[in-house]
This record gives C-alpha cells, sequence and structure tokens, in this order.
C-alpha cells in the first residue's frame, strides 16, 4: 500500500507486536479473517456487512453470529483491550429504540424506519438495501 503526498513526513518506528503467541483472536473469528499473518478483509465479517456491495458469499452462511452490521469479536476476545476506559460519550450510546428490535421488526424494517433510526449513525454506510441484504442473510433468509 503506498500513499502519496507532498509533504515531507518523518518516518514512524513500525509497530510492535504485542500478540506474542495468543491466538484469541484468530480462535474466535467465525469467519477465518484472521490469520498469523493478518487479516483477510475479504472474509471480515465488518467488511461484508459494511463494504461489500453484492450478495455475502454462500460460503459464510450460518457463520456471521449474528452479525448484520460490522463485527467486534476480535476486540471483544483481545486480553488487550481490558485495559480500554469504557466511552461515557452519550451521542455514541445504543438507542434503545435500536436495541429493543425484535427479529421481525429487523426483518420488516422500511426505508422510513432505517432512515428515521440510523439517522447519523453509520449504519447508513451500509444503505438500506444493505442492512436488509444483511438481516436476510444473518436470519437464513437466503
Amino acid at each position: 500500500c503506498e500513499v502519496i503526498l507532498d509533504l515531507e513526513l518523518a518516518p514512524d518506528a513500525p509497530v510492535a507486536d504485542h500478540c506474542g503467541t495468543c491466538r484469541r483472536c484468530i480462535d474466535a473469528c467465525p469467519t477465518d479473517a484472521i490469520t498469523a499473518y493478518g487479516v483477510d478483509g475479504s472474509r471480515c465479517i465488518s467488511y461484508l456487512t459494511i463494504e461489500l456491495k453484492d450478495a455475502i458469499p454462500e460460503e459464510f452462511a450460518g457463520r456471521m453470529e449474528g452479525w448484520a452490521f460490522g463485527c467486534d469479536i476480535c476486540q471483544q476476545v483481545c486480553p488487550w483491550n481490558r485495559f480500554s476506559a469504557l466511552h461515557a460519550e452519550p451521542e455514541f450510546a445504543p438507542k434503545p429504540e435500536v436495541m429493543d428490535l425484535t427479529a421481525a421488526e429487523w426483518k420488516g424494517m422500511t426505508e422510513v424506519v432505517f432512515d428515521r433510526l440510523f439517522a447519523g449513525s453509520a449504519v447508513r454506510r451500509t444503505k438500506f438495501t444493505g442492512l436488509q441484504r444483511n438481516v436476510r442473510f444473518v436470519g437464513g433468509d437466503r
């Protein structure tokens, strides 16, 4: 990967490998996107549910662990994250209205409801059609 700039930048130090022999993220990833050598973005649930514009490949059926937008499994299992403090930003708190949706409400969501619930949210990146594709895929309705 290259970035072409017309600025003089001082090189930074290489990132240290703090993982050692830990394999928690590798073992926890349901789509096998993480290996000892890095991440295969094309297999990552976050990519599949946010960036991918085509149909989610069938090889991932039954492997999405209920994630219809993004995924935090690797972050949840990483022992280094136990040092992180929870945020206190009310703008980033999940909306109860979204958290309380039933499976039927997710599947039957209209574009009007999507626009209201996710105004100003990163969920809009996947668009209404993308979220509906994800909900159907995760729910087994392909």
